[in-house]
């Protein structure tokens, strides 16, 4: 009776964080069911675990995509096939690492490679079709594949001009000129083409291995040779070698041949993505002697087809984003006006002579996070308020809505106690805005209530900027008294409010951080002192206060664009 044939098995597994776990398991369990020696099931276990966490963690890098497993098992050797399509990667062309002087000089990790080469028998790897396909054994009688070119049925023979000009015959190719040999084979210039017909041709061109980073083609004069992806792969950039839009050229691909074809300039810049190895076939072969082969005309003619059909990809896709930005612009500039509208229009508390208030919000976007605002609460009493949503944008704009509403709703109730109600008022916003607040956003809020009869002001700072006070004839001053937390985060917090003469001619300045903290292209920042000289240049009435504490910004800024909102509030008594 002839020996058992070895049983075969496959599996296929997600490029996600349990894709090793699950390949592990697989492996042992059937290696274990075929009787596959306790020590050899070790190896195996580790072969499989390292090659498929490397391809998910540095091949697909999050991305999804699947990774093929199939498993020859046999009493005396193992055989394991693993396939993917994450970008080109050969594993056995990894030099082994250096050693490290001392164990403080080792690095850790990156050495996985390195245990699966130490455990395999042999192992080989193909760039199939677009995929990686890495075969390893394990045993005396396990297969072992051969790199060739399968069309001709036999190893290419051909000699190759290596980077620094050495001309490598049949018997001095080594592994990696024999790899080099395979690769060639199944790039797309060539697909399809006997060696017979391209052995004279590419024994000519030259074999030159490149670094990541590196510009091989740029606009300027027409390219010299088409350059074929031999290893590795390019990215063409239209606008600049470091723009960040760029489309790929993968591993069998080729640029230049237009160029190379027509005389005429080059017109973006090439960089290799990563090393490289290219294939440089001078103009001359090229145009002469390759393209004479019908079929290589044709693999060129599909490459550039191919290449136009992404390109004009591209453009409707870039069609479609500029119309969707349009469209967003478009509603963003709605959702400007909306807020601009629901904060108080100018003038502010126009009816009462006792007081006079005006107030400013710029965002630094089309819409933002800040607001103000100045209610009427009875005869010679003024609810005033400004707060700064953190974050920035629409998720801003929507909670400072919220958070204006609510605040306005409280504030209708009246309470005798001016320091009461602005403490319940927080209280309230704090627990109302903290409810369904997945988003964690918060809001920093200054409260003030103005009693003109009394001469008397209450606030309650809510996270927020000190407020400014400046008394007749008096210097600004802050108000330091009244501390309490954010609201929106925490609820049920206990908020305090604090109390401050307020005679006629005194102002009232509350302002949000966007100010203090608006920056100079230096980094300086402008600052509190440059708010209060300002201040103290506006004479008692209050109502040009806004825009030269804005054009001051802008003259300290001088021009450049600022992250922040600029909002302020501005009341007097009379």
């Amino acid at each position: 009776m002839g020996a058992q044939p070895p049983q075969r098995h496959s599996l296929t597994v997600s490029s996600g964080l349990a894709a090793a776990g699950e390949a592990s398991t697989w492996a042992r369990t059937l290696a274990g069911q075929c009787g596959v020696p306790a020590r050899r099931i070790e190896d195996l276990d580790l072969c499989v675990t390292e090659l498929v966490g490397n391809i998910v963690e540095h091949g697909y890098r999050g991305r999804p995509g699947e990774i093929r497993l199939a498993l020859s098992l046999g009493p005396d050797a193992v055989a394991l096939t693993v396939d993917d399509d994450a970008p080109a990667f050969d594993p056995t062309s990894v030099p082994p690492p250096s050693r490290p002087a001392s164990l403080d000089e080792a690095s850790v990790g990156g050495y996985g490679i390195h245990l699966v080469r130490g455990v395999v028998d042999g192992w080989t790897y193909e760039r199939l079709r677009d995929r990686n396909v890495l075969v390893a054994w394990f045993g005396a009688g396990a297969p072992r594949p051969r790199l060739c070119d399968r069309r001709s049925g036999g190893a290419a023979t051909f000699p190759l001009v290596r980077g620094d000009g050495t001309v490598v015959d049949r018997d001095q190719r080594a592994g990696a000129d024999r790899r080099a040999l395979g690769h060639i084979s199944r790039c797309d210039l060539f697909r399809g083409v006997a060696w017979t017909d391209l052995e004279a041709l590419v024994s000519r061109c030259r074999l030159v291995t490149y670094e990541a980073g590196v510009t091989v083609l740029e606009p300027g004069p027409h390219s010299p040779s088409v350059l074929v992806v031999v290893r590795g792969s390019l990215r063409v950039h239209l606008e600049g070698p470091d723009s960040p839009e760029a489309f790929p050229i993968a591993c069998g691909g080729s640029v230049g041949e237009i160029s190379v074809a027509d005389g005429k300039p080059v017109s973006a810049w090439v960089v290799t993505a990563e090393p490289c190895q290219l294939l440089l076939i001078e103009e001359r072969v090229f145009l002469d002697e390759l393209l004479a082969i019908p079929r290589v005309g044709r693999n060129v003619i599909s490459q550039l087809a191919e290449r136009m059909r992404r390109s004009n990809e591209r453009i409707v896709e870039r069609m479609r984003a500029s119309a969707e930005l349009r469209a967003l612009q478009q509603e963003l500039d709605f959702a400007r006006r909306i807020q601009s509208n629901m904060l108080p229009a100018a003038p502010l508390l126009p009816d009462c002579p006792d007081i006079r208030c005006h107030g400013l919000m710029r965002a630094a976007r089309q819409v933002g996070g800040d607001f103000f605002d100045a209610i009427r609460q009875g005869p010679h009493r003024y609810f005033l308020a400004i707060g700064d949503v953190c974050n920035k944008g629409m998720p801003a704009a929507l909670f400072m809505a919220r958070a204006l509403t609510v605040l306005r709703g409280e504030a209708a109730h009246y309470d005798d106690d001016p320091a009461a109600q602005l403490a319940r008022i927080a209280q309230r916003c704090n627990d109302q805005l903290a409810a369904s607040n997945e988003a964690q956003l918060f809001v920093s809020m200054l409260l003030a209530i103005v009693d003109t009869a009394g001469a008397r002001l209450d606030y309650c700072s809510v996270g927020h900027c000190a407020p400014v006070l400046v008394p007749p004839g008096g210097r600004p001053v802050f108000l330091e008294e009244s501390r309490n937390p954010i609201a929106g985060i925490v609820p049920e917090l206990a908020f305090r409010a604090a109390r401050a003469a307020f005679p006629a001619g005194s102002r009232l300045l509350l302002y949000t951080d966007g100010i203090t903290e608006a920056e100079a292209a230096d980094g300086r920042q402008f600052g509190e002192e440059r708010m209060l000289q300002v201040l103290e240049q506006v004479p008692e009435d209050p109502g040009s206060f806004p825009g030269r504490l804005v054009e001051a910004i802008d003259a300290f800024a001088s021009g450049h664009p600022q992250s922040d909102d600029i909002t302020l509030l501005l009341a007097g008594s009379r």
